[in-house]
């Protein structure tokens, strides 16, 4: 690997064995190594910090650089000079300002149009310079993330906590945050799923259902989700009129916007773990609508303890809001007032004091939420 120890700005005839900075190793400059520097585009300076290294002039820019001799012999020495050079005329050709190397040694750092300077790889400014790419600002993007936020009420929090660099996390004015991707906000198409009146904002519910044709004696099963079940596998689905459907399981969910984002992922998890339980397109395109999504009856089982862990993921967030929503309401009814008396923990009705484990309680929060919302007690998505 060759190292920069001169700066090719330097008077190049002030280049002799004595005017280098350099520890001189004094040993003999062999003939066929000088052959072979020339040979390369090189002249052969000196020999330098030991017997394994030679300095070496570029023939094109003057540039003097340490190099191996075993680099010299067996390999092209490059001249880093000349290659600073190259990134200098792209990053101007980029529109950028080069400011100088980084530690990696295939990034460089820039300053942008806009006047921020942003770390880059020199293959990414060569496509910049070539007009394949343009080079983005991350802080001017996220100003104008905030920007269009705030025109709708919400107020750009960092990126998706989940990773997904599609996704940004927002609050709403209302103090609801949420996942939203990150072309949504710029059309105001994101509606709150916590004071929103949509159908991100509605209870819905996520599905399983059991899908035979007699025609074509096929079976499948369908993982989705939907306000109304019911209605969406007899009018939304597209089915055969003589399609027998059987609404399998449903798991009630407090929002469309949380429904969507448990099935996108429950999808994802069963592609990746359980890739051949997915029915290809072309086995049911004549039968349905709908391009994916649909798994084979040997699945069932899987499908059912995909529904088991959604069902106690909603069920302990539930839980979780229950308890902030008692706790923020301690607070006000106390105040800060450190005067305001605490209950008497001695004074608990027998039935509380009675400890009862985390399934029993979940189950407990979960039929107060049910109870809370009228849509599950009228249908539960089941009738037609």
């Amino acid at each position: 690997m060759s190292t920069t120890i001169l700066s090719s700005h330097l008077p190049h005839d002030l280049l002799s064995v004595s005017d280098l900075p350099l520890v001189i190793h004094h040993g003999e400059l062999h003939t066929h190594w000088a052959e072979a520097a020339y040979a390369k585009g090189f002249a052969l300076i000196a020999r330098v910090r030991d017997r394994l290294h030679v300095a070496l002039r570029c023939q094109t820019c003057g540039g003097v650089h340490v190099a191996r001799h075993s680099v010299v012999m067996t390999a092209q020495p490059l001249c880093p000079h000349c290659i600073e050079t190259r990134w200098r005329a792209a990053a101007t050709a980029a529109g950028l300002t080069w400011l100088g190397r980084d530690a990696h040694r295939h990034y460089g750092h820039y300053r942008l149009r806009c006047g921020h300077t942003a770390r880059r790889q020199f293959t990414f400014v060569e496509r910049v310079a070539s007009g394949m790419v343009s080079a983005r600002c991350e802080t001017c993007l996220v100003h104008r993330e905030e920007e269009e936020a705030l025109r709708f009420g919400w107020t750009r929090l960092g990126r998706d906590p989940q990773g997904n660099p599609n996704y940004r996390l927002y609050r709403h004015s209302c103090g609801h945050e949420q996942r939203i991707a990150r072309a949504n906000p710029q059309w105001g198409q994101c509606d709150c799923a916590g004071c929103g009146q949509s159908w991100t904002a509605k209870p819905s519910y996520t599905y399983l259902l059991d899908i035979r044709h007699p025609g074509t004696g096929r079976h499948h099963l369908k993982l989705g989700y939907s306000s109304h079940p019911v209605k969406r596998h007899k009018h939304q689905l597209g089915l055969p009129k003589d399609t027998e459907v059987e609404v399998v399981r449903v798991v009630a969910m407090p929002t469309g916007h949380g429904a969507c984002a448990h099935e996108k992922a429950a999808h994802a998890r069963l592609k990746r773990d359980h890739p051949e339980t997915l029915v290809p397109h072309p086995e049911y395109a004549d039968l349905m609508n709908v391009v994916s999504e649909i798994y084979r009856p040997e699945a069932l089982a899987i499908l059912q303890k995909t529904l088991d862990r959604i069902a106690a993921e909603v069920a302990t967030s539930a839980c979780i809001r229950t308890l902030n929503d008692l706790s923020d309401q301690g607070q006000i009814a106390g105040g800060n007032n450190p005067e305001t008396p605490h209950p008497d923990p001695e004074s608990r009705a027998p039935a509380e004091a009675v400890t009862r484990n985390s399934d029993a309680m979940l189950e407990d929060r979960a039929a107060v939420w049910r109870d809370r919302l009228p849509i599950l007690d009228r249908h539960w998505g089941l009738t037609g």
